[in-house]
C-alpha cells in the first residue's frame, strides 16, 4: 500500500482528534495511509503524548463488544429474579481477582436462580457458560455432572474438570453436599463489573 510522507496541518489536527477519540496510532496511520513514524511525528507536533501500554489496553478493553445483552424492561417476576440473583451473588459470588463471574453453591434452587438470571436478565452467550463441579472422593462424578447439567441446562461438554476432595467421615446428619457443589462460571470482566455495580446500588438503597 502506497503511503504519503507527511500530513498537512489540517490533517495533523484531524489525526490528533482521531487519536484522542480512541484510535490507535496504527489505525490513524492506516486511515491516512502514512507510516507509523509520520503519525507519531504529527502527534508530537501537537504536543499529544503517546499512550502508555495500560492506557492502550484500557481503550482496547472498552471497545470490545459485549458478550451479553442486559434486559432493561423487566416485569415483576423478572425484577424479583434479578434482585434474588444479585443478593445471592453478593453473598456467595467471587468479586475480585479473576475478572470472572463465578457463583458457587450446593443448593440446587440457588444455583438455578442464578443460572436463570444469567440467561433471562443478562442474556449471556450460553456457549460461554461453564460448570465446575466440586465433590468428595467416592461420589459418582459422572452422575453428579449429569444432575447439574440437566438442572441448569448447561451441556456436559461445558463442564470443566471437576475438583474432587479427599473423603471425610459423614457427620451426624449424613454426608455433606449430596449433590456436590457447582460453580457457574462466565468469563467476562464487563459483566462482573456490571453485577458489582448492581450490588453497590442495592447496598446503598438498603443502608439509607
Amino acid at each position: 500500500m502506497a503511503r504519503s510522507a507527511a500530513l498537512s496541518v489540517s490533517q495533523q489536527h484531524e489525526a490528533g482528534k482521531l487519536y484522542a477519540s480512541g484510535l490507535s496510532a496504527r489505525q490513524v496511520a492506516e486511515h491516512f495511509k502514512i507510516s507509523l513514524d509520520a503519525t507519531y511525528y504529527a502527534l508530537r507536533h501537537q504536543d499529544i503524548p503517546r499512550r502508555t501500554i495500560q492506557e492502550s489496553n484500557r481503550i482496547l478493553f472498552a471497545s470490545k463488544p459485549l458478550s451479553y445483552n442486559v434486559k432493561t424492561k423487566l416485569n415483576q417476576d423478572e425484577e424479583l429474579l434479578k434482585t434474588a440473583a444479585i443478593m445471592l451473588y453478593w453473598a456467595e459470588g467471587y468479586k475480585i481477582g479473576k475478572g470472572t463471574v463465578d457463583f458457587a453453591n450446593s443448593d440446587p434452587q440457588m444455583a438455578l436462580i442464578f443460572k436463570r438470571f444469567l440467561s433471562k436478565i443478562c442474556r449471556v452467550d450460553a456457549s460461554r457458560i461453564r460448570g465446575h463441579l466440586y465433590c468428595y472422593e467416592g461420589q459418582n462424578v459422572s452422575e453428579l455432572t449429569r444432575y447439574w447439567s440437566r438442572l441448569l441446562s448447561i451441556p456436559e461438554k461445558q463442564f470443566i474438570k471437576p475438583y474432587i476432595k479427599k473423603a471425610v467421615s459423614p457427620g451426624p446428619r449424613g454426608p455433606r453436599m449430596v449433590h456436590g457443589l457447582v460453580h457457574i462460571v462466565y468469563c467476562d470482566t464487563k459483566l462482573l463489573r456490571q453485577i458489582l455495580v448492581w450490588i453497590d446500588e442495592y447496598q446503598q438503597d438498603l443502608t439509607k
